[in-house]
């Protein structure tokens, strides 16, 4: 399957997903909500979960952008539930593990989780308890993506990479010299915006990687004070097999920064290679804007 999920698998997955947190809770359901976002409190998991860790092993295993986590990490330190260790083996990279105070934030919480567990468990029979192991066990294989069908990674931004998002953008435009300029020309002061907006914190740019080598963009930009977001930038370089693969992790990552940041709506125009995209777009929620086909938008 190909792209987003079809609505009745997802819908399926989510009715499993509600199912769970009433009988078996997810730590942040069990946390006040009042104080950190979902996201935030898998970090903070995550690097209990390690014991130490550094930026990029949390960055590639939860799948978060890294500029975004960077912030997160320094709101975490700043509160004294994170501390920062050089790392031994490269100078660029500091170690990180919880505090004092960040393990006792977060002991309640796991010990919460354990013990609702042990509870749901306790009127399992033993042959129960091991179709239970056998369901689990299964979920988790058909929910791991193969090394054939592996994702791609996904990364922020890097000294070059603007630029090589601009040159795309110019050699994908129809026509003669005329045309590749004026898209390259747009494409440059889309990447303009970005770099000089007034709250960084409010923009996104991932790239996709495979195997190390630029696979496809996505930048997300909001004009100051509005509630709107917009992907102002996305393509994927080969309409091969994985394309919709690698499409759908760049908008799922404009999605999931979006709904963090409290937006409203996030719109999108696709590169010139419509007809790929606009059946993804579609899948994933998205559906064109009334007084403009060009422009997909979706209400979050």
């Amino acid at each position: 399957m190909g792209g987003c999920a079809s609505d009745g698998l997802r819908d399926a997955v989510r009715r499993f997903q509600w199912f769970y947190t009433r009988n078996v809770w997810a730590p942040y359901e069990l946390a006040d909500q009042n104080v950190m976002s979902p996201t935030e409190w898998r970090v903070l998991f995550a690097i209990m979960d390690a014991g130490t860790t550094i930026a990029a092993d949390l960055s590639r295993a939860l799948q978060i952008n890294t500029g975004y986590l960077s912030r997160m990490l320094n709101e975490f330190e700043r509160n004294g539930l994170i501390e920062r260790s050089p790392h031994a083996g490269d100078a660029r990279s500091s170690q990180i593990s919880l505090t004092p105070v960040g393990e006792s934030a977060l002991t309640a919480t796991s010990t919460g989780v354990r013990d609702n567990v042990s509870s749901a468990l306790k009127a399992m029979t033993p042959d129960e308890g091991s179709q239970l192991m056998a369901s689990m066990e299964a979920v988790e294989r058909l929910l791991t993506l193969s090394q054939n069908g592996s994702r791609a990674r996904l990364r922020g931004p890097r000294p070059g990479d603007f630029g090589w998002i601009v040159d795309h953008e110019a050699r994908m435009a129809v026509g003669g010299d005329a045309a590749k300029r004026a898209r390259e020309i747009h494409a440059a002061r889309i990447v303009a915006e970005f770099l000089t907006a007034p709250d960084p914190t409010r923009n996104a740019c991932w790239i996709a990687e495979e195997d190390g080598v630029s696979a496809g963009a996505s930048l997300l930009v909001c004009a100051p004070g509005s509630a709107d977001a917009r992907i102002a930038v996305l393509f994927v370089l080969d309409p091969d097999a994985k394309h919709d693969q690698i499409g759908w992790q760049l908008i799922d990552a404009c999605q999931e920064f979006a709904l963090e940041s409290g937006y409203e709506r996030l719109s999108c125009i696709p590169d010139l290679r419509h007809e790929l995209f606009q059946p993804l777009l579609q899948r994933c929620g998205f559906r064109p804007r009334r007084s403009d086909q060009t422009i997909w938008e979706k209400n979050l």
